[in-house]
């Protein structure tokens, strides 16, 4: 009787990719910049101020044109300037543009199996399943990498697959938030400048009847950094 093909339980090694690895750096650093200037962002903003009436005296309104500058100045000096937000803006679109790569899956992956004391049985099994799912549900590569470091630093025990995909789903949805965010702090942002050029030009008070701007600020629905977390 010929001799049966003998089967094993045991873990295959895993062996990475032959394709040109993604630099992890890369793939991180629109976390990073968000992270970084997750304040400044948040503080950038119109702030409300009442219109210039044309009706009171030119000390009142000179009063008040001065109270509008100093507020916006106070604003502007706290808030991220329009290269930061520029930046961050360009680098959430290219983040979020990205195609997905299973190179730089893979890389994100490695990051989260080799910092693991405890691994699935069949590890080569589980990377080809998670890089395929990741791939497929057409998640950007520094989306993954954003969310393998997150699993990385704050899950006690080694994430299933499910757990890796709800964590890109937030990610995704955080950076698209932030994405719309950036946007309307750089819209903010150049319209104080303006206005604040406005205030400042010489014949700011002399005008009563073409007070700036020609309307109050009333941005009532961004107070700060609301979501930005």
């Amino acid at each position: 009787m010929a001799d049966r093909e003998q089967t094993t339980t045991s873990v295959v090694a895993f062996e990475r990719r032959s394709v040109a690895p993604a630099d992890p750096k890369n793939l991180l650093q629109v976390e990073r910049m968000l992270r970084e200037h997750r304040e400044a962002v948040g503080r950038t903003y119109l702030p409300t101020l009442p219109a210039i009436r044309s009706m009171v005296t030119p000390e009142a309104r000179a009063a008040q044109t001065e109270h509008h500058r100093q507020t916006i100045q106070g604003m502007l000096v706290r808030a991220a300037n329009v290269p930061t937000l520029e930046a961050i803006s360009d680098a959430l679109d290219v983040a979020l543009d990205a195609e997905p790569d299973e190179g730089a899956v893979e890389v994100s992956l490695a990051a989260l199996i080799d910092s693991r004391m405890k691994l699935p049985h069949n590890l080569p099994v589980f990377v080809e399943a998670a890089i395929f799912d990741l791939v497929d549900l057409n998640f950007p590569p520094s989306v993954v990498a954003a969310a393998c470091q997150k699993l990385r630093r704050d899950s006690r025990f080694f994430p299933e697959i499910s757990e890796i995909v709800a964590a890109c789903r937030e990610t995704l949805a955080r950076y698209q938030e932030q994405r719309r965010q950036v946007a309307k702090a750089l819209s903010d942002r150049r319209q104080a400048e303006r206005w604040l050029a406005q205030l400042s030009a010489p014949a700011a008070e002399d005008h009563a009847d073409k007070p700036p701007p020609s309307k109050p600020f009333d941005p009532s629905s961004n107070s700060g950094a609301s979501g930005w977390d």
